[in-house]
């Protein structure tokens, strides 16, 4: 059923997700369905949070401390990007920002599920960094806001608002990546002489 949901939901939007149409493509029945999830709702709450919990650990497991930390952040963007930018993820973007006003317990989901964790994991990140001094950073969650926020930022324009739409190559998102991690850990200008 959750399959089954996924499919209409990420192809159709959240308004195109009906009862009968999982049941007939999962093969189960209605009394299971509202036994499981107790509705529509309950059972698009369920798909969003498994995908977004999936997602979640893809990006946890690329923040690893046996690699620089300027590697880490890299593949974290990279990672990210390419599944910010990617079809079907642009496609359920496009459906929540246009749907979710008519789902207030969906978008409530899919922020606990989602960018909440993604947040409270590069967080965490950056204040072991801190803690075991590899930066200094005094607001970690600060920085973690202004991190992710580069990641969305530096495509969001150009997938959702481009015509035609413009979805980044791998070149490009690695080139990005690197230039934003850059830009992060080093600032964009050199002190002055009369500064130093």
């Amino acid at each position: 059923m959750l399959d089954a949901t996924w499919e209409i939901l990420s192809t159709k939007g959240f308004v195109a997700v009906t009862l009968n149409d999982v049941i007939s493509r999962s093969g189960g029945s209605r009394t299971t369905l509202y036994d499981a999830f107790g509705g529509k709702d309950g059972l698009i709450a369920s798909v969003l949070t498994e995908k977004c919990q999936e997602f979640a650990q893809t990006l946890q497991t690329s923040l690893v401390f046996d690699i620089s930390p300027r590697e880490a952040l890299v593949n974290f963007t990279i990672i990210m990007t390419e599944k910010l930018t990617d079809e079907e993820s642009i496609r359920l973007m496009s459906f929540l920002r246009l749907e979710m006003d008519q789902f207030p317990g969906i978008q409530e989901t899919f922020m606990k599920s989602g960018p909440k964790p993604v947040m409270e994991g590069i967080t965490s990140f950056f204040q072991r960094q801190n803690d075991i001094g590899n930066m200094q950073i005094s607001n970690p969650e600060l920085t973690a806001r202004m991190f992710l926020s580069m990641i969305h930022g530096q495509w969001r324009d150009l997938a959702f608002e481009t015509v035609p739409q413009h979805l980044p190559s791998r070149a490009e998102i690695v080139e990005t990546a690197n230039q934003l991690v850059d830009l992060l850990l080093n600032g964009i200008s050199h002190p002055r002489a009369s500064d130093t």
